[in-house]
C-alpha cells in the first residue's frame, strides 16, 4: 500500500471519527447552546444557555432518568443559577405523593415534564416553548441566558398566600413556573386537572 493511499485512508477514518463524536449523545457532558436572536425592536441579542446532563441530578429516581434520557433531555439552567436547578421534588398530585418535575431541553425547545408517583414511565407534558422564548441577563452583561425557572410552591406557602381557585381547597404542593424577574405562574393539580392559581380579589 502506498503512503498516499494510507494517508487517504487515515484521513477518512479521522473524518468519520469526528462525525461520530459530533453526533454522539450528550451523555455526561455539559453543553452550551448559543446564538443570536432578533428583538421586537429590531435589535439583536446574543444568548448563551447552559445545559446540564441528567447525571447532574443524582437524586432522580432511575425510572425518571431513563425517561429524560430517552427524550434526549438536557436540563437548562437560568442565567442566575448558582447550583444545578430546574429539577424539583414535591407532592404535586396529592398529599404525601412522591412527585418530580423537570425542564427538558431537546432540539431547541424546552418542555416542562411532571412525573407522578407510580407513573414515572408516563410523564405529563405540561407545556413547551422555544429555548429562547424567555431570556434575561445579569446587570451589566450584554449576553442573555435562559430566564425559565421552576420551583416547588409548598402547601404551607400556598395556604399563607393570597392565591385562590374557585372551589379548590389546597392540600398539596404546586409548581412555580417563572419567567425570572418578570412573572410567576403557579400551577396546581386539582383532581387530575392542572389549573392556574389567581390572586385573591380584595374583599
Amino acid at each position: 500500500m502506498s503512503r498516499a493511499v494510507a494517508a487517504g485512508i487515515f484521513a477518512g477514518l479521522l473524518t468519520m471519527a469526528a462525525a461520530a463524536l459530533q453526533n454522539a449523545p450528550a451523555g455526561n457532558a455539559e453543553r452550551i447552546e448559543s446564538g443570536e436572536i432578533y428583538t421586537p425592536g429590531g435589535g439583536i441579542e446574543q444568548y448563551r444557555i447552559r445545559l446540564l446532563p441528567v447525571s447532574s441530578f443524582p437524586d432522580l429516581p432511575p425510572a425518571i432518568v431513563a425517561q429524560l434520557r430517552d427524550r434526549g433531555c438536557m436540563i437548562p439552567q437560568s442565567f442566575e443559577a448558582q447550583a444545578p436547578e430546574n429539577v424539583i421534588h414535591g407532592a404535586f398530585r396529592a398529599p404525601a405523593s412522591d412527585d418530580w418535575a423537570a425542564l427538558c431541553s431537546s432540539s431547541g425547545a424546552t418542555t416542562l415534564y411532571v412525573f407522578f408517583a407510580g407513573q414515572y414511565g408516563s410523564p405529563i407534558d405540561l407545556r413547551s416553548q422555544s429555548d429562547t422564548a424567555w431570556l434575561g441577563a445579569e446587570p451589566g452583561s450584554d449576553i442573555f441566558g435562559s430566564a425559565w425557572g421552576i420551583a416547588t410552591r409548598s402547601l404551607a406557602a400556598l395556604q399563607s398566600s393570597r392565591l385562590t381557585a374557585s372551589g379548590v381547597s389546597f392540600d398539596h404542593d404546586a409548581i412555580e413556573d417563572a419567567d425570572l424577574e418578570r412573572s410567576t405562574t403557579v400551577r396546581y393539580c386539582d383532581s387530575g386537572h392542572w389549573i392556574v392559581l389567581q390572586p385573591r380579589s380584595n374583599e
